[in-house]
């Protein structure tokens, strides 16, 4: 039988030893909603993610990707979760060649190492 009060722990565990779980949780949350609001990218699409952003303050989480899709387009996802409104928000928009999207705001910084990322997404 298992222990509630271990097996409980383990998800937390999981995030502290790889953060990059919370943000595979973000990424298929907003293809989730790209998905159901007709945006035409979904979970099903994604290929791999090439670069992402993150922000996380007292009042929300924000995060951006690059992806590059199966039929080979690249989009750029941006979701945002407001904690105190409990809403989200995802903007898609579609890419040409450039490396990032042009995205002015203070706080973002690409990353462009995601094989971690990567490698979750596709377990």
């Amino acid at each position: 039988m298992n222990d509630p009060k271990v097996d409980a722990t383990q998800p937390a565990m999981l995030a502290f030893a790889y953060p990059e779980v919370q943000e595979v949780t973000y990424l298929w949350r907003a293809l989730e909603i790209a998905e159901q609001d007709g945006l035409g990218v979904g979970r099903a699409d994604l290929q791999r993610v090439e670069a992402m952003w993150s922000v996380d303050d007292d009042d929300c989480t924000s995060l951006g990707f690059v992806l590059s899709l199966h039929d080979g387009r690249r989009v750029y996802v941006q979701y945002l979760f407001d904690f105190g409104d409990d809403e989200e928000e995802v903007e898609l928009r579609p890419m040409g060649v450039e490396r990032y999207p042009d995205i002015e705001r203070a706080g973002r910084k690409w990353i462009d190492d995601v094989g971690e990322l990567n490698r979750l997404l596709m377990c």
